[in-house]
C-alpha cells in the first residue's frame, strides 16, 4: 500500500504491473483493499491501480460528495502519470466513472461499468427502499455496523436465495463490515444525481458494462456492492 497526500487529504492506494494504466474505483462497502487482492492478476499485462475512496481504509475521512470523490480520482491519476487509463467502476463506483469521463475526457481512454448502480433514487424498488430504510433505523438503534449489516446481505444475495455476505470468509465479511461508517457516508451522498444523463451521449471512448444477473434489481438494472 501507498498514500497519496492531497492539501492535508490522504488517499491510499495500490498499484503494479506495467502497460496500459487500468484505475479501478470501488463501490459502497468494498474497500480498495479487498479489490486489490481480488483482481491482483489483471497486472500480468497491465498498469494497474486501486485505491480506498476516501471513508475506506486508511484514506481520509469521506467527503459526502461524489463530486469531490471524482476530484480524488482526477487527482490520482495526475499524480500518478495514469492517463489516459481505463477507469473501470463498481456498482456506485460507476457514478464517478461517469462523471469522471464527463468532465475530464482526456484521463479516460475506455469506461468499464461492473454492476452499475447509478441514479439510483428515481427508480428504486420497493424492495431496496425497505432495506435501506431498516439499515437506517438499526444503524440508529444498534450502531452502525449493525445497519451496514442488515443492508450488505441484502445487496449480496441472490435472486435465488441466500446471499454471498454469508457465504464468504469470516475475515473477509469483517474487513467489509469495517467499512460501516463509510456506508452510510456513501448513503448521504446521494445517488449521482448531479451528473446530466442527457450528457451520457457525449462520452466518446468504448464503454462496457457488465450486469451481475444474480443481484437484486433496481431499475431494470443491478444493484450491488
Amino acid at each position: 500500500m501507498e498514500t497519496l497526500e492531497l492539501d492535508g487529504l490522504r488517499l491510499a492506494y495500490w498499484q503494479e504491473g506495467r502497460g496500459q494504466p487500468v484505475v479501478f474505483v470501488h463501490g459502497v462497502g468494498t474497500s480498495g483493499e479487498l479489490w486489490a487482492r481480488d483482481i491482483g492478476p489483471l497486472a500480468r499485462d497491465r498498469r494497474l491501480i486501486i485505491y480506498d475512496r476516501r471513508g475506506y481504509g486508511s484514506s481520509s475521512k469521506s467527503p459526502r460528495d461524489w463530486r469531490a470523490h471524482r476530484n480524488d480520482a482526477v487527482a490520482l491519476i495526475e499524480a500518478l502519470g495514469a492517463a489516459p487509463a481505463v477507469l473501470v467502476g463498481y456498482s456506485d463506483g460507476s457514478i464517478i466513472a461517469l462523471d469522471l469521463a464527463l468532465e475530464r475526457p482526456d484521463l479516460v481512454t475506455a469506461l468499464v461499468l461492473l454492476d452499475p448502480a447509478f441514479n439510483l433514487k428515481r427508480c428504486l424498488t420497493p424492495g431496496f427502499v425497505r432495506t435501506l430504510a431498516a439499515a437506517q433505523l438499526l444503524r440508529r438503534v444498534g450502531g452502525e455496523r449493525r445497519g451496514a449489516e442488515h443492508w450488505m446481505r441484502y445487496v449480496a444475495s441472490y435472486s435465488t436465495g441466500g446471499s454471498a455476505l454469508d457465504k464468504a470468509p469470516a475475515e473477509r465479511r469483517e474487513r467489509l463490515l469495517q467499512n460501516s461508517t463509510g456506508i452510510f457516508d456513501d448513503f448521504a451522498s446521494g445517488g449521482g444525481e448531479h451528473v446530466d444523463e442527457a450528457r451520457l451521449a457525449d462520452i466518446d471512448v468504448p464503454v462496457t458494462i457488465i450486469e451481475a444477473g444474480l443481484s437484486p434489481q433496481s431499475c431494470g438494472a443491478r444493484v450491488s456492492v
